[in-house]
């Protein structure tokens, strides 16, 4: 089983807020599979706290995420077991405190796509958007599909994610 702690995923809570800080700088914030788990962790806490109002999430004042850690995929026991990710997802999509994203430079795949689940974003002025899936080979993910277009009309939404 994965480990669900990650060094480079830091909750703090102080008056009746939870702070979520993506902290890889050296990979560029990518997350990799145990950050998914205290990602979900660390949300599905928050939640449940009765003591909290708001969740926080943001990355590094150069880099929100790079999105998902390729090198990842490539593990030998990438399929085996729990799947942090969809835990993430489920945490994500089920919280029912209000979440606001602070972004700050680029947001890529992952970190684009699970905006589309906070309440409100802000997006500083270095703030940089990119969803990379078809030169990746793969399908947009956090149902994406579905929320981009409702968000940014059918037209810009097909380009961003056919277009990266």
């Amino acid at each position: 089983m994965l480990d669900r702690s990650s060094p480079h995923v830091v909750v703090t809570a102080a008056a009746g807020v939870t702070t979520i800080r993506i902290d890889r700088a050296a990979k560029r914030n990518a997350l990799e599979s145990a950050m998914y788990g205290a990602l979900a962790d660390a949300l599905t806490a928050a939640d449940r706290d009765p003591a909290i109002r708001v969740v926080v999430l943001t990355g590094g004042p150069d880099i929100f995420t790079a999105g998902a850690d390729l090198s990842d995929f490539a593990r030998p026991d990438a399929s085996a077991g729990p799947l942090p990710f969809a835990d993430f997802l489920a945490a994500l999509t089920g919280l029912a405190k209000p979440l606001i994203a602070a972004v700050a430079g680029w947001a890529i795949g992952i970190g684009t796509t699970l905006l589309l689940h906070a309440d409100l974003v802000y997006a500083a002025p270095t703030a940089r958007f990119r969803t990379p899936f078809v030169e990746l080979g793969l399908c947009p993910e956090a149902g994406s599909s579905l929320l981009l277009p409702a968000l940014v009309g059918t037209r810009r939404a097909v380009e961003m994610l056919m277009l990266g």
